[in-house]
């Protein structure tokens, strides 16, 4: 599964993975979060699961 893919399949349009995806790379490597494995993988799950909850709005919107 790529990163932007979600677990449904469906990927959030291309502004908002980039969003997402550029909003975490300004404030995730290299941070306390980054240095604990576990914290790591669950600040990871719940930026996909933000990304999950942004396709179901767009959805809902059109």
């Amino acid at each position: 599964m790529k990163e932007t893919d979600t677990a449904d399949g469906a990927a959030p349009p291309d502004g908002l993975a980039q969003l997402v995806d550029t909003w975490w790379s300004d404030h995730f490597p290299g941070s306390p979060v980054a240095q604990v494995t576990q914290a790591w993988n669950h600040a990871f799950a719940a930026k996909e699961e933000l990304k999950r909850r942004l396709v179901a709005v767009m959805q809902r919107g059109q």
